[in-house]
């Protein structure tokens, strides 16, 4: 998956088009119900793409990942206690 993460022309993170073409995504969203199981099934497999890319970042950008990724983190959780 070597994209780029941001639009060319406009500079906007593309998180969402790229979340709308994951099989992951497809397969859980067919049916338009999402279970339980499908939200722990998910965690693991993110949790383990986390531990391979922890193994994988050298240890100078490592520090950089772990704010963009928990800034994320941030951003989602903020998005959900608006939406409350």
């Amino acid at each position: 998956m070597d994209k780029p993460w941001f639009d060319p022309k406009t500079g906007i993170l593309m998180l969402d088009e790229y979340v709308a073409e994951m099989p992951s995504f497809k397969k859980i969203m067919a049916d338009n119900v999402v279970t339980d199981d499908e939200i722990l099934t998910h965690a693991d497999r993110v949790t383990e793409l986390l531990h391979q890319l922890e193994g994988a970042l050298p240890a100078n950008v490592k520090p950089l990942a772990t704010e963009a990724i928990t800034e994320l983190a941030v951003l989602y959780a903020l998005h959900r206690l608006r939406e409350v």
